[in-house]
This record gives structure tokens, C-alpha cells and sequence, in this order.
């Protein structure tokens, strides 16, 4: 708790409360080497490493979720196939009663597979910041290469572009994969 006060503090105080925050220090480093979850249509997902691609994975909440779009859109443009973008869902608040209906809705705005996570446990393992897109780049083996929570801008853009285009580069991460 008195980490993110000091840190809300540090934003406020140098005025880069809107800009996109690139958190490498925080840990984990690495994913977990398998994630399975039901997606918004009840078909089940799975992230595993080692995986045969770079990952660009989301997370994000129902706040957070407005921003994703930002961020995928330019990325899908310049990579298409080259990279495994993915998206988790923290849908962990939403009751019970309620989770058919949050399932039928995703599914009319997202046409291509979110990963619900109802428990909050996936969502944790990745130590996300809630009401914020969170981006992660992913390397084949699961690494946790770059870590970006907020808004897209065409900075923050360029660098996760960079931070991509440098592990699609990286030839010896390709001999861990399956």
C-alpha cells in the first residue's frame, strides 16, 4: 500500500499522471507456465510456455478494458501474425448471478478470444494494475520482457513496438520453443 501512495504521489508531483507507465521492476518476471481459462463463448484458452511466438498479452478490468483498443489496434497493424496477441479479463468482481450476462456482452464487443478470469488467480500471477490497460510483452519462453499499465500514446507505442521488434530479433529464444 505504501508503495503505490509513494508512487501516486511521484506521479502527481511530476505531472505525468496520463502517461503510461513502463514498470520492469515489478515482480514476477516470468509468466506461469500455463494458464487455462474459458473465454467469452465457453471455449477454453490456453497460455503455456514455452510457446512458438512472442506474446503480446492484456489484462485488464472492466475500466481498464476502454483502453486496450489503443494499444492493439497499431500493434496488429505493424505485426499481424508475427506475434501471439492475447487477453485475460479480470471479471473476478462481477457476482455470480451476473457472469452470463458480462459473458454475452463481451462476446458482442470482442469478436476474437478474451480469457475470463472469474477466480482473480490468473490476473494475480501477473501483479496487473486494476482500472489501467496492462500490457505485457512476453518472450517464447515466458519471460516477462516489457511491462506497460495506462493509456496507449504514440511514445509509449513506439517503445512496446521497439521492445517487440528486438525479441522477434532474438534468434536463440526461438530454440526454446516448441
Amino acid at each position: 500500500m505504501k508503495q503505490i501512495l509513494l508512487l501516486i504521489l511521484v506521479t502527481l508531483a511530476t505531472g505525468l499522471g496520463a502517461a503510461p507507465k513502463a514498470e520492469s521492476s515489478i515482480i514476477p518476471t516470468n509468466a506461469p507456465s500455463s494458464i487455462e481459462l474459458h473465454d467469452q463463448f465457453n471455449a477454453p484458452q490456453k497460455l503455456s510456455f514455452p510457446a512458438t511466438n512472442v506474446t503480446l498479452l492484456t489484462i485488464a478490468d472492466k475500466k481498464g478494458s476502454e483502453q486496450i483498443t489503443g494499444w492493439i489496434t497499431p500493434l496488429k497493424q505493424r505485426f499481424g501474425k508475427r506475434i501471439d496477441i492475447r487477453g485475460l479479463a479480470d471479471v473476478s468482481t462481477v457476482p455470480r448471478p451476473l457472469r452470463g450476462m458480462i459473458r454475452m456482452k463481451l462476446q458482442k464487443f470482442q469478436t476474437y478470444a478474451v480469457m475470463m478470469d472469474w477466480s482473480g488467480e490468473a490476473v494475480k500471477a501477473f501483479t496487473y494494475v486494476p482500472d489501467k490497460a496492462n500490457v505485457l510483452l512476453l518472450d517464447r519462453r515466458g519471460r516477462i520482457l516489457k511491462r506497460i499499465s495506462g493509456e496507449a500514446n504514440l511514445g509509449a507505442v513506439q517503445e512496446l513496438c521497439a521492445a517487440i521488434d528486438r525479441a522477434l530479433a532474438n534468434p536463440s529464444d526461438a530454440l526454446f520453443a516448441h
